[in-house]
């Protein structure tokens, strides 16, 4: 696989930190954006740097046998530059493309044999982040594949949280479709053409580390991940602790039967707490029972949307899910409207810890350190089985020598 990394941006958002120093190459802690990813890339042949004349004295520093170094005369944007990558032969048929002012710890092996299995053309890395807003996003449907594509800024609120993170993967067949020393821009002038082609585009969503340093606040917050090594601890292979959440009595407000039929209520001082997961490197996961899919009072897409929404408000205020993980099942028959095919016992089902299993699997998660916040005693009884410690949440039921939460927002305080 050939990579590119696009350094060829104006910097207009660092322009008061990166006016004289082009934004891959400030120094974060001693060390380059640009020396970083280079480090993590280091086991591939050939990697181009497309980028621009004016900043050549800078270039020529990466010189060095496995870099190619592209400038161009005038800007062309992230997708007029690619169209320079055709002149080159030998091009490899998959092509990894980066952003120049990402920190990045990923098992990039693992995201190419994703694209490969997959047989996709594009596959976009994502991932929640704290800045919804102001990120393209995409929707994905069981199978990873795209089903819907967001362009910032958003006209709905209900679209989830998976951003894309400036990596992606795509074949080289993808370049016929840019035109040649013409400003493009990949997200606006190439993906909406493609997307009515129906190619076979899909979203990799992973935990790993994965920042924009584009803003002088967000080169500030990868500094401080570097020092307390949130960075290092990003990578997929090395174990994270958790928090996981029952969602309704924890997240929002439960109003029985009721609450599916309104929007949902947040509990004063949830994404406060999340937030706090978020910032000190805990995984936020909610495992939450959804019975009221089985007993046909809501529809699955209703609770997916649901949760779209969720992930989406949270976004909007400066915090994420990680996952989330629901049940459907229920097996106790008897109710007016039930759906057949869900009334049976199942494993994910809290008590049981299906769920939390596939979380442990899903993410690396370090079970010895996470946590489990919840308001019943099936989430007790399910973080029990795991190994996770136990915080609850409200009066609905009492653990002898436990200590009974107002809300999410105190638990969290008193662990964090």
């Amino acid at each position: 696989m050939d990579v590119a990394i696009l350094i060829g941006g104006k910097g207009l958002r660092t322009k008061k930190i990166s006016e004289k120093i082009p934004k891959s190459f400030l120094k974060l802690n001693n060390k380059s954006i640009i020396e970083r990813q280079l480090k993590n890339l280091k086991h591939y042949k050939r990697i181009f740097i497309l980028s621009n004349k004016k900043i050549s004295k800078y270039n020529n520093k990466l010189s060095n046998k496995n870099i190619v170094i592209i400038e161009e005369e005038k800007p062309l944007g992230n997708a007029g530059c690619l169209k320079n990558l055709i002149k080159y032969k030998k091009l490899n048929d998959n092509i990894l493309i980066i952003s120049g002012d990402l920190v990045f710890n990923l098992d990039i092996k693992k995201f190419e044999n994703f694209h490969k299995k997959n047989k996709s053309e594009i596959t976009y890395l994502v991932h929640p982040n704290d800045h919804i807003t102001d990120s393209d996003a995409i929707e994905i449907n069981n199978k990873n594949q795209l089903i819907k594509f967001h362009k910032k800024p958003h006209t709905k609120k209900d679209i989830g949280n998976l951003c894309l993170s400036g990596i992606m993967i795509i074949k080289k067949k993808i370049l016929d479709h840019i035109k040649e020393n013409k400003f493009q821009d990949f997200s606006k002038d190439i993906l909406p053409k493609l997307i009515k082609k129906k190619i076979k585009i899909y979203g990799y969503n992973t935990r790993e580390y994965v920042k924009d340093a584009g803003t002088p606040d967000r080169i500030n917050s990868v500094k401080k991940h570097l020092k307390i090594l949130k960075y290092k601890k990003g990578s997929l292979k090395t174990k994270i602790p958790a928090v996981f959440l029952d969602r309704d009595g924890v997240i929002n407000k439960e109003y029985p039967n009721k609450h599916y039929q309104n929007p949902l209520e947040i509990i004063e001082g949830a994404i406060d707490a999340v937030k706090k997961i978020n910032e000190k490197g805990f995984l936020s996961v909610i495992v939450t029972n959804q019975s009221a899919v089985a007993k046909g009072v809501v529809t699955i897409d209703k609770v997916e949307r649901d949760h779209k929404k969720l992930e989406y408000l949270f976004g909007v205020h400066g915090s994420y899910f990680d996952r989330i993980y629901y049940c459907p099942y229920y097996p106790i028959k008897g109710f007016k409207g039930e759906i057949k095919k869900y009334k049976k016992k199942s494993l994910l089902r809290k008590p049981n810890n299906g769920m939390f299993l596939n979380a442990i699997n899903d993410l690396n998660i370090d079970i010895k350190k996470s946590y489990m916040v919840g308001d019943r005693n099936t989430d007790y009884l399910a973080a029990k089985k795991t190994g996770v410690k136990f915080l609850i949440v409200g009066n609905k039921f009492k653990i002898k020598g436990k200590k009974n939460f107002i809300n999410l927002k105190q638990a969290i305080n008193s662990i964090l």
